[in-house]
């Protein structure tokens, strides 16, 4: 029986020329031009899994894809990822790789997922009361039925939990942090939708907190435009994170 080898790749990108992260017909993804240069390089690959999906226009400071490819030796393995590193667009940063266990997979795997956003345009961060957003994100905190911050195309699976929601503002920007095991489609935009209005004294901390209460489709009103979206960080249980940070 010939081994089996679970490559691990991790990557960063400019998502502002990507139609997101998945694969989308004649359209151009991450996932596509990743496939192009593994056909190219590797030839004949299975699985090919990211580890977070990512929205049209989304960055990513760190994501991770993997694969799996057999008949082929570790020394050959890291001559081609060399190869792939060189090949892949300017907007696409090719990071480090991984022999990972059999058993490692690359998305069900992930035990917490971080992204950032940051509001830039200096007239809407002078009319933010950050304190006033700071206090209702508090609510959004923990596990809840999030049925109200779910994109059009989410059709189930609504409860999420949410590990933390940290704002952080200078003279310069805000900054959401919104970190989690897994999240709804567009949930994270909506709920920063929803604090901004919040804290434009749009909406009162009553709504933020009746949208958890009872869950509404279309709820949150509204969604963040995608291009301030980063998604920032990728983490897995101590054993493969350990792997995945070897030197």
């Amino acid at each position: 029986m010939n081994k089996i080898n679970n490559i691990c790749i991790s990557i960063s990108y400019d998502g502002s020329d990507f139609f997101g992260s998945q694969s989308q017909l004649n359209l151009r993804t991450v996932q596509s031009e990743v496939s192009k240069k593994l056909d190219l390089i590797f030839g004949n690959y299975d699985d090919l899994t990211f580890a977070s999906r990512t929205d049209k226009g989304v960055n990513a400071d760190l994501q991770y894809f993997g694969f799996k490819k057999s008949d082929i030796d570790t020394s050959e393995i890291f001559l081609k990822f060399n190869l792939l590193s060189k090949n892949l667009p300017n907007d696409i940063i090719v990071r480090k790789i991984c022999l990972m266990p059999n058993g490692f997979n690359v998305r069900k795997n992930v035990s917490k997922r971080t992204y950032t956003y940051k509001i830039l345009d200096q007239k809407l961060i002078n009319k933010l009361d950050v304190k006033k957003m700071i206090f209702a994100s508090n609510l959004l905190v923990g596990e809840h039925n999030f049925r109200s911050f779910a994109g059009r195309n989410a059709k189930d699976k609504f409860f999420r939990e949410i590990f933390s929601i940290k704002i952080k503002n200078t003279d310069q920007e805000v900054e959401f942090q919104i970190s989690g095991k897994s999240f709804i489609h567009q949930q994270i935009r909506r709920i920063i939708f929803s604090l901004l209005r919040v804290g434009l004294a749009k909406e009162k901390t009553d709504w933020l907190s009746n949208l958890i209460k009872f869950p509404i489709k279309g709820g949150s009103k509204g969604i963040a435009p995608s291009n301030n979206l980063t998604l920032k960080e990728v983490l897995y249980d101590k054993k493969h994170q350990k792997l995945l940070e070897k030197v």
